[in-house]
């Protein structure tokens, strides 16, 4: 088994520097507030479980809520080291689940934007997103996002519905029996009680479990 080691961010600078390729694999187990997952990528604890069921897009921002691009990140992560996690997002599946992502879209005079942060920063959408309602592939999706963790226009067609974004509305990712939806569509007032949101948050993690592949 390859050695698993505490590191600080530093030592990352000094392994790329050296070109030695590795795999971050968790945070230091003692560091993981219970209940969370610690995603590397983002640097971000994810709740296990969803809370504020039935709130609407605004007050759901209460217990912070993940933008599209960590929301990728996460399931991504989820998909390899939690895939119990990982099915109860995507697997189509009855009961209805889903979920608010911090992504509200705006037509301006030169195009449509994206608002995070609890619409506190602006974005306009890279011009490679796929602008069609449309079948795709989740794991095209995720696997080759836009910067804004949208698809592009070459994803692959497969399973997952997409719906394109529209003025003034907001992203939710939700499955059921019948099937599964990243849908940009939605109008932010309105309350569902199957959309509730994860909750995000940092905790100081210096450190996390390192894999080295090579030496």
């Amino acid at each position: 088994m390859p050695p698993i080691i505490n590191v600080s961010d530093e030592v990352f600078e000094g392994l790329k520097k050296m070109g030695v390729s590795y795999e971050i694999v968790a945070a230091a187990p003692s560091s993981i507030p219970k209940n969370f997952i610690y995603v590397p990528s983002t640097k971000l604890h994810v709740a296990k479980e969803k809370s504020l069921q039935g709130r609407n897009w605004f007050d759901s921002h209460k217990n912070g809520m993940q933008t599209l691009p960590k929301f990728v990140e996460f399931l991504k992560y989820a998909r390899k080291h939690n895939q119990d996690i990982y099915n109860e997002i995507t697997q189509i599946r009855n009961p209805f689940r889903g979920e608010w992502i911090d992504a509200y879209f705006e037509k301006r005079k030169d195009g449509m934007y994206v608002l995070t942060e609890n619409k506190t920063r602006i974005e306009k959408l890279d011009e490679g997103t796929l602008m069609e309602d449309k079948k795709i592939s989740l794991d095209s999706w995720l696997d080759n996002p836009t910067k804004q963790g949208l698809p592009k226009k070459e994803v692959e067609k497969g399973n997952l519905d997409f719906w394109y974004p529209r003025n003034n509305s907001v992203a939710t990712f939700f499955a059921n029996g019948v099937g599964s939806d990243l849908d940009c569509n939605r109008y932010p007032p309105n309350s569902y009680s199957y959309l509730g949101v994860r909750a995000v948050g940092r905790w100081g993690v210096s450190d996390v479990l390192l894999v080295l592949k090579e030496l």
